[in-house]
């Protein structure tokens, strides 16, 4: 069947929207020749550190006059961004001098949010938290503190980990970036750890809804291997981008394919049955590392259908194009553009994973990867290495702690894969009075803001009794706080910053302070050092730092001593020792660990760009020792839920509304300038355009031609868009890149007011039974002209 005339023109009249691009700048470049434009008069110093506002943790290189940081540029030396910065990165100047910074350290002086508060010195904020933990474990019920933290991979995570567990925690409580990724290794390799693309070698990328040029996990990566900026000639590979919106990431790739929304997963299988019919799959790889490839017998001795049967059952290109809208020609052309250009790579993104059947329909599109041979190869899947830092001081436990720690997490039962949704299921269980939670420590996470039920975390709040943020800027949930010791920003003080597990090798970036630090504000790293040694005991003996910055000195002798990788280079550099490397060979560049320091620190840290393709424990862990199709694990929980979704069966979510007056889905999403949170510090992002150059200041939503005509409401009108939940204003776009009866709107956004603009808030409580993850395209919605 093929897509009907509306249909055709949602995904090919969206190709003028590019027009409205040009002069849109992603990524500003920075070589190592390059001079900066304006040069005033003054002391100048240029310095390496890495950025911090995302989890991209790209190398900067701060430009100082006279002791002022007054210009952001990319590190030329850092082998992920190479030079590269996002306007994110660039646009951090304005947040080191925000005028709405905090002073100094706040403790409440009236009822929790009445914004009444008292300012203190650091030692009495550092007193007040000290006395109110030294009163839990005097207690015996050290299992009373909890920790929210944002994205905080490494030293800083690690750090907060050892001193919950020296306290008699376990209460660790993640609320940061999820892809639903890590879940589909697990189940499927046996390799509890997200994914690792080798972009920069694919010849041909398919993008399933991952905003690889916006808001992924690296933008910078997808961009250096989109533009290769050490490349003479122009190189890269071919990017396709699959989903159900004409996005950013659509616009810079080289094709656009849309796809009916949740239907991405049966795109996938129909690839998957045009690779198998035409017999163009590795099958010399399937044969030697996949099981369930062809049916079988599962442990209780039934025969099961394999992947193959069951594709080629359900998944004719007919079916296929009925379901998500995109031609059989198109279906078969794309199969065969990922056979002609190997080493091909599907990258699973969170318009997928964000689903009633995120896991399932996970599984289906890294199944792509796994027939064409994509894993542990060159350009393909891999499984990286974590930078080998040296570990902390091995923990000391006294009766208190592992008493505490005995009674475990409090409220965060885990699904039966991953670990979505655990920061809401918290709050859930103090609201209702199921965690006895005393004190609250709260580390760059602000769910009043974030979260989809910001209601369950004011309630939460409500009957905490202490309550602790270290958040730099009065934040929607800082102003909840009882105190609030304000952190250094991330050009202010020391902090490592390993990249994530998306690129394929490991990078141990550090951030150094560019300037002189905040009087008003502390590290928080030294500030858990400080309560260690206030609270004495065991929690000082497990941590024995005078400060942060000795810490992380002291770990970076694991890199001194682990006798690989190199400080950061130049292009020439990296290939040389990669080269050496691959080759068996490694030569010393420092005789002692002091100047291996220094230069750590003056070139902006540590890589390994070796990779061992050979190493089998790269590609399965599974006890088969197999990439498992039907899952043995997945196969064994689904039966003893007694829940009757089905591998690759079930991977389409809802295909219509189940009511009338709510009759449009809503589709919020991720922007570039958006998606770190910071939006209302750094206001000239609010000037960097999404797909709308026109559309700056105030929130907006996108709908397609004939749904806007449907409702008689025309571009630029000003809408409120109404959920059974509640709803909120927004500017209507009218967009032909936007699916047919669907609402796209970018979360994260204000009023001029200040008034928020969050769709999700807005969504409904589905989510993925096997992960926990929220479902970002169940919910229905009206629009009334405001």
């Amino acid at each position: 069947m093929s897509p009907s005339r509306r249909e055709f023109l949602w995904t090919m009249g969206a190709a003028a929207a590019t027009v409205a691009l040009k002069g849109a700048q992603d990524v500003f470049w920075e070589s190592d020749e390059s001079l900066d434009v304006g040069w005033a008069p003054g002391i100048e110093e240029r310095r390496n550190s890495t950025c911090l506002i995302c989890p991209s943790r790209c190398g900067i290189r701060g430009r100082l006059v006279d002791g002022r940081l007054i210009r952001i540029n990319g590190n030329p030396l850092h082998p992920l961004s190479r030079g590269g910065l996002c306007p994110r990165g660039v646009a951090g100047v304005q947040l080191l001098y925000h005028p709405e910074r905090l002073a100094g350290p706040l403790v409440r002086s009236g009822p929790r949010g009445s914004g009444q508060w008292e300012t203190v010195t650091r030692e009495q904020a550092l007193e007040r938290i000290a006395e109110q933990l030294g009163s839990l474990r005097a207690a015996g019920r050290p299992e009373g503190l909890a920790l929210l933290a944002g994205y905080s991979a490494g030293t800083m995570q690690d750090l907060w980990r050892q001193f919950l567990h020296n306290f008699g925690s376990s209460n660790y409580v993640a609320d940061e970036y999820e892809d639903g990724t890590e879940a589909v290794m697990a189940v499927m390799h046996g390799i509890d750890r997200r994914p690792s693309y080798d972009l920069d070698r694919a010849r041909l990328v398919l993008s399933f809804g991952a905003p690889l040029f916006e808001s992924w996990w690296s933008p910078l990566q997808a961009f250096v291997a989109f533009a290769n900026p050490d490349a003479e000639e122009e190189s890269g590979p071919r990017f396709v981008q699959i989903d159900t919106r004409f996005s950013r990431t659509a616009s810079r790739a080289h094709e656009w394919v849309g796809v009916r929304p949740g239907t991405h997963a049966v795109l996938a299988l129909g690839i998957a049955y045009v690779l198998i019919r035409d017999e163009l799959i590795d099958a010399d790889f399937v044969a030697r590392h996949v099981a369930g490839f062809e049916d079988f017998v599962d442990a209780q001795g039934q025969p099961r259908e394999g992947y193959r049967s069951l594709v080629m059952r359900n998944y004719r290109t007919e079916e296929v194009s009925a379901i998500t809208g995109v031609p059989v020609a198109r279906i078969t052309a794309l199969a065969r553009a990922v056979a002609a250009n190997r080493p091909a790579v599907a990258v699973c993104g969170t318009d997928v994973a964000f689903a009633p059947n995120g896991l399932l329909a996970g599984l289906a599109v890294h199944s792509i990867n796994v027939l064409m041979g994509s894993v542990n190869r060159p350009g393909g899947v891999l499984f990286a290495d974590d930078a080998p830092v040296g570990p902390l001081t091995s923990p000391v436990l006294d009766e208190t702690a592992r008493a505490g720690v005995g009674r475990g997490p409090i409220g965060t039962q885990r699904p039966v894969f991953g670990s979505g949704g655990e920061a809401l299921r918290f709050a859930a269980a103090v609201a209702g009075a199921e965690a006895p939670i005393e004190a609250l420590l709260l580390y760059y996470a602000n769910p009043i803001a974030s979260s989809t039920d910001p209601s369950v975390w004011h309630e939460a709040l409500e009957k905490i009794p202490f309550v602790v943020s270290f958040s730099p800027f009065l934040d929607d949930t800082a102003r909840y706080a009882d105190v609030v010791l304000p952190d250094l920003l991330p050009y202010e003080r020391w902090q490592d910053a390993p990249t994530p597990t998306s690129y394929p090798y490991p990078v141990w970036g550090l951030a150094r302070p560019l300037v002189e630090p905040h009087e008003g504000a502390m590290h928080t790293g030294d500030v858990v050092l400080d309560l260690a040694r206030r609270l004495g005991g065991s929690v000082a003996a497990s941590l024995p730092y005078e400060s942060f910055e000795g810490l992380l000195k002291e770990r970076t002798r694991g890199l001194f001593a682990v006798r690989r990788g190199m400080t950061l280079g130049g292009q020439f550099e990296r290939e040389h020792h990669r080269q050496m490397e691959e080759r068996g060979w490694w030569l010393p560049e420092h005789t002692d660990f002091e100047a291996f320091w220094d230069e750590l620190v003056e070139r902006g840290g540590w890589t390994d760009l070796f990779y061992d393709h050979t190493d089998p424990y790269r590609i399965a862990q599974t006890d088969s020792g197999r990439i498992e199709l039907m899952p043995a694990k997945l196969l064994s929980a689904l039966a003893e839920e007694g829940s009757e979704l089905r591998p690759y069966l079930d991977v389409a979510t809802q295909t219509a509304a189940d009511s009338t007056e709510f009759s449009l889905r809503l589709i919020p999403y991720r922007v570039s300038t958006l998606a770190s949170g910071t939006l209302s510090l750094e206001r000239w992002l609010a000037e960097q355009p999404g797909i709308f150059p026109d559309v700056l200041w105030h929130p907006w939503v996108e709908v397609a031609p004939e749904t806007a005509h449907a409702l008689g409401l025309s571009d630029d009108t000003l809408v409120w868009v109404v959920a059974p939940r509640g709803r909120y204003r927004a500017r209507l776009k009218v967009f032909p890149g936007t699916a047919p009866e669907t609402v796209c709107a970018p979360y994260g956004l204000r009023q001029p007011d200040g008034e928020p603009a969050n769709p999700l808030r807005l969504l409904d409580s589905t989510n993925d039974p096997l992960t926990g993850l929220p479902s970002w395209s169940s919910t229905f919605v009206r629009l009334e002209q405001a």
